[in-house]
């Protein structure tokens, strides 16, 4: 085995380093997996429950419409009396085939935990969409009606026989729909109060306040307060 000095040993290692850091390394790079839920599937189902509660309930509703699923333009961060559905008329453009058909129906993403709910949000907008200019009166009041909505006009809900029969549709009609539902408004935790709790170790009188460097003195006792903390 031949020696080498250590300048020479040390040399050779760099030379070494420096030549396998040159040399190009091949990168195999594995393909990226399409996601399991697209949002093309749920604008799809959406599309065929819409068509399914057309030949069902309501052909008065135009044929073709946009639906979408996002948050409506308003009221879609309220924790109550938030619009869960939103019907836009005339909205969209460009459709020199179908002049009429330009309406847009949106769904509040937070329903779409429900699938009978979002089958009868759907309803009360496809009723809108079919009584343009109505608003919750008159002709929108009678479709409503006769399919089964109940409750006030600006906030149905499914009434027990429709009910049913969405639960039916949903079974022998459709797919299951694609899971995934959000809301910008979420469950907030109820605050804790920020009073802390003071006792004077002779007498017991309690008081409180919102601080933890409270420093006084009980007025029977001449005694310092002193703050009970919780056991964990």
């Amino acid at each position: 085995m031949k020696l080498t000095r250590p300048s020479e040993a040390i040399l050779h290692a760099l030379m070494q380093s420096e030549s396998q850091q040159s040399s190009p390394k091949e990168v195999i790079t594995q393909p990226m997996d399409e996601p399991a839920i697209r949002n093309s599937d749920r604008i799809a189902w959406l599309e065929k429950a819409y068509q399914v509660l057309r030949r069902e309930f309501l052909p008065e509703a135009p044929e073709r419409i946009t639906i979408a699923f996002g948050f409506p333009s308003t009221g879609a961060r309220k924790s109550k009396n938030r619009r869960l559905g939103e019907y836009a008329d005339r909205f969209m453009q460009g459709y020199p085939d179908y002049p009429v058909n330009s309406g847009l129906i949106s769904l509040h993403p937070t329903i779409f935990n429900d699938p009978s709910r979002v089958l009868d949000v759907l309803l009360h907008e496809m009723i809108h969409a079919a009584t343009p200019g109505e608003g919750h009166r008159g002709m929108f009041r009678a479709m409503a009606k006769r399919v089964g909505l109940a409750g006030r006009m600006t906030a149905t809900v499914a009434g027990p026989e429709l009910k049913q029969r969405l639960e039916k549709l949903l079974t022998d009609h459709l797919t299951p729909m694609p899971p995934g539902y959000g809301d910008l408004a979420p469950e907030r935790k109820k605050q804790a109060t920020r009073m802390r709790k003071y006792v004077c170790p002779e007498c017991g009188q309690i008081i409180r306040a919102a601080t933890d460097d409270l420093y006084a003195f009980c007025g029977h006792c001449v005694e310092q307060f002193i703050q009970e903390m919780k056991e964990e």
